[in-house]
């Protein structure tokens, strides 16, 4: 298998798709462990996908996906991975940036 930072666009998207159908089936089947190895890869494949248009920004707070009322705010990048520290905890933590959202005001 490629890595995904060598996979085209079309690649990407096939594999984000094989994914999400993995997941799915994995959360119908309460497979919670199985559910966050394929959701993790996904937000990686997603990350390199989005890489060259992405607008993530040193010094700016996100809300994180999948995770209620949790904010992240980034201390730097590099690659497709935002360094920082959650908002909850204080604790330093990298993200893929897939899985940064806008913050509500």
């Amino acid at each position: 298998m490629a890595l995904y930072s060598e996979m085209t666009l079309d690649e990407l998207k096939e594999e984000m798709k094989s994914l999400q159908e993995l997941g799915r089936n994995a959360l119908e089947d309460k497979r919670w462990n199985e559910y966050e190895i394929h959701m993790t890869k996904w937000y990686l494949a997603k990350s390199y996908e989005i890489l060259p248009s992405h607008s993530i920004e040193v010094g700016r707070r996100y809300a994180i996906a999948e995770e209620e009322q949790e904010y992240f705010t980034v201390t730097g990048l590099e690659g497709i991975m935002a360094w920082g520290f959650r908002e909850s905890t204080g604790e330093t933590d990298s993200l893929p940036i897939a899985r940064l959202e806008e913050a509500p005001n």
